[in-house]
């Protein structure tokens, strides 16, 4: 009888520790997770151009909040091109970097969720960036593929995805991978 009750209380206190570690578990997935998930999630790296040789960050976000009723501008990274007060190559965080939201630049969600949109200010299809727009470029491409071990086969130009123009004729995404690879191994 004695032995019963003895089984009985270390199987309660048993299935008691295995409850409590169940929950510390889940309470550190819930705080950590979250976070960990954003870190890794990234794929993909989507160039653009804005098609437009005006503009900044500021003037892209109200346009499509106000134009196309999105929450915030399309991209992560802007980067300027010395127009609208700018300084070119000055590359511009939206809040959606910040907060690690995705961003909303091309129809596909599954790259939208998983990509990080990048646009330069600028209407490539008429002209080269500046040196000072590509080598931006360039740095920032690098950093990011380090930081979240995107290989430069997954950076990738909007028209590579869909019918469109964009990043425009005139920035070889060839050239630019080449030119990242390159950073990368110095």
């Amino acid at each position: 009888m004695y032995n019963q009750r003895f089984s009985v209380s270390n199987s309660r206190k048993f299935r008691i520790r295995h409850w409590l570690l169940l929950l510390f578990v889940i309470g550190a997935f819930l705080l950590t997770g979250r976070y960990l998930w954003r870190e890794k999630r990234w794929r993909y790296i989507v160039i653009h151009h804005t098609a437009s040789d005006a503009g900044n960050l500021e003037y892209y976000k109200r346009i499509h909040q106000t134009e196309r009723g999105w929450p915030d501008i399309a991209y992560h990274f802007v980067i300027n091109n010395g127009a609208s007060g700018t300084v070119p190559g000055q590359i511009e965080v939206s809040d959606l970097w910040r907060n690690r939201s995705r961003g909303l630049s091309t129809k596909i969600t599954y790259i939208n969720y998983f990509g990080i949109a990048v646009v330069m200010v600028g209407n490539l299809e008429r002209h080269k960036p500046s040196t000072l727009q590509y080598q931006a470029l360039v740095q920032l491409l690098a950093n990011l593929s380090n930081e979240f071990n995107i290989p430069v086969e997954r950076m990738i130009g909007h028209r590579e995805l869909q019918q469109t123009a964009c990043p425009g004729k005139y920035l070889d995404l060839e050239q630019l991978r080449q030119d990242v690879a390159k950073k990368l191994s110095q």
